[in-house]
């Protein structure tokens, strides 16, 4: 079993934050998918809205600026010092050495403007607006006492690289707090002790939005880490691409890409790839504290996991210490260590709890990433009241036997376990404990993936599937369609399937 995950790297607080609300300053935003369609990562981490600018900064000014167009300050901390609360600070491209502590001062910060274009053309892709680290510190750094309640803090449109903890808040209360369509990379803690070398927030409320973070290393969290010892906040982390980050604390680390703890997450459309933790959850573990009052709810919908390594158990996912993990639509593939890894908390302080609909979870792989391995594995050694279920899912390409590996020293008969409407084994690794399975499985089978091999995880279909350009039809047709539960069917008719893109409008056509 896992040593505890310790949710007290962060500091104690207790003010309460108000809801999340979108940024005057990106009222109107160019980057969203549009409405309906599956929410999906970005590629690049692109800006291209205009904000309504107050303070304006030019690597290249003379010096002598005063923050107005025609005469921008040369440093973003010159800006800062002259700015007022809720400036929105525009930057043109340019490299900035710079390390910011405004304490309590809160404003935006948008980069990615074109020089000599009056701050009228923006695109953080080609006009890059690069905070440029020594390998120590931070760019942006908030601690006692900092901005609170709805006063926001927003960055938006840099590449950010070099830092020890680019982008770090710990504060004793809560506040409004956006990181948007960034390039976060090549960030290295100095400390293996620390959590979060791409973002380190505690008690913060906001959206983590279309970002890349890519390369960066921290004993936990090496892309980012969350606390909430305020108990009360929520964030939404959506369409990140989350690639080649690691958890380097040798024996314990939890959270390879993202490390998270809050009252409420909302988790959509990521893509974790390539990520790496010495011990559990290499793309993205979720944690509670609840001996200490601290839960944490997270939905997750639409998230792909791929090729992530763990050292012990879960490749792509750990829920973990008492959270409650709700998914819906995800995708699971080659993740070495196994793919998902559930686990309750330490002394009775759970139950964790995981629903798993409309699940895609194949070709899972082991530690060392030399055979197949566990498509789930769950842990429990205590008496809490621990609760998974699995429906509507495609289990394939899994060890032999082992789409679930389940094992107790503790506390057993408190376990419940179900998979119902499913394509499975039912057969499976068990040791101290049971999982049952209910109604509605089907017997493994090919189920005819689109092209798996590229991570296209449409259900052939005779009577045409979906693909960006239009539905196509297949020669052959999925043994997983119209095989989903009652309720998947209620909802959407004939037009229903088995993993990931079942009930949704990429759901394959049935004959």
């Amino acid at each position: 079993m896992r040593r505890v995950a310790i949710a007290a790297l962060f500091v104690i607080g207790a003010l309460r934050c108000g809801d999340i609300a979108t940024s005057p300053a990106f009222a109107q935003r160019t980057d969203e998918p549009p409405p309906g369609s599956v929410p999906r990562a970005v590629t690049v981490a692109r800006a291209t809205a205009i904000p309504n600018c107050t303070v304006f900064v030019d690597a290249a000014a003379d010096g002598r600026g005063d923050g107005t167009v025609q005469k921008p300050h040369r440093t973003i901390a010159a800006a800062v010092a002259a700015a007022d609360n809720g400036a929105v600070i525009c930057v043109a491209d340019g490299t900035y050495a710079e390390s910011l502590s405004p304490g309590t001062k809160y404003f935006t910060v948008a980069g990615g403007f074109q020089r000599g274009k009056d701050f009228k053309v923006r695109d953080s892709a080609r006009y890059v607006s690069r905070a440029k680290g020594n390998g120590r510190g931070s760019f942006i750094r908030i601690e006692d006492p900092g901005p609170k309640g709805d006063q926001l803090t927003a960055i938006d449109g840099f590449d950010i690289s070099g830092y020890s903890q680019a982008i770090y808040r710990s504060v004793y209360y809560s506040q409004r707090f956006d990181i948007t369509n960034n390039f976060i990379h090549d960030n290295r803690c100095t400390d293996p002790s620390l959590v979060g070398a791409g973002f380190s927030l505690n008690n913060v409320s906001g959206k983590i939005h279309g970002n890349v973070f890519r390369d960066n290393r921290c004993g936990r969290g090496g892309a980012g880490a969350l606390g909430d010892d305020a108990k009360e906040n929520s964030v939404s982390i959506e369409r990140n691409h989350i690639d080649g980050n690691a958890g380097t604390e040798p024996d314990s680390a939890h959270g390879g890409g993202l490390y998270l703890f809050a009252k409420t997450l909302t988790i959509t459309g990521n893509l974790f790839t390539g990520n790496t933790v010495t011990r559990w959850g290499a793309g993205l573990f979720i944690g509670a504290y609840t001996a200490g009052g601290q839960h944490t709810s997270a939905s997750l919908r639409w998230n792909v996991y791929r090729n992530n390594r763990a050292g012990a158990a879960g490749g792509g996912l750990f829920c973990d210490d008492g959270a409650s993990c709700v998914s819906d639509h995800e995708i699971y593939d080659r993740n070495c260590g196994g793919n998902i890894y559930l686990d309750g908390g330490p002394g009775g302080s759970g139950p964790t709890t995981a629903r798993f609909d409309h699940l895609t979870n194949v070709g899972a792989r082991d530690v060392g990433c030399q055979a197949p391995g566990d498509g789930v594995r769950i842990d429990k050694d205590n008496g809490a009241p621990d609760s998974y279920s699995f429906v509507n899912a495609i289990f394939w390409g899994n060890a032999p036997g082992r789409d679930f590996a389940v094992a107790c020293s503790q506390g057993c008969r408190a376990l419940k376990a179900n998979v119902s409407f499913s394509m499975v084994q039912t057969s499976y690794a068990k040791d101290g404990a049971t999982i049952t399975f209910g109604t509605g499985n089907v017997a493994p089978a090919d189920p005819l993936f689109a092209d798996a091999e590229t991570g296209d995880f449409h259900l052939k279909s005779a009577a045409r599937r979906w693909t960006p350009s239009g539905y196509v039809k297949d020669t052959a047709t999925s043994p997983t369609l119209g095989k989903s539960s009652p309720a998947a069917a209620a909802r959407v008719g004939k037009q229903t399937e088995l993993g990931a893109y079942g009930n949704s409008g990429e759901a394959s056509r049935i004959p």
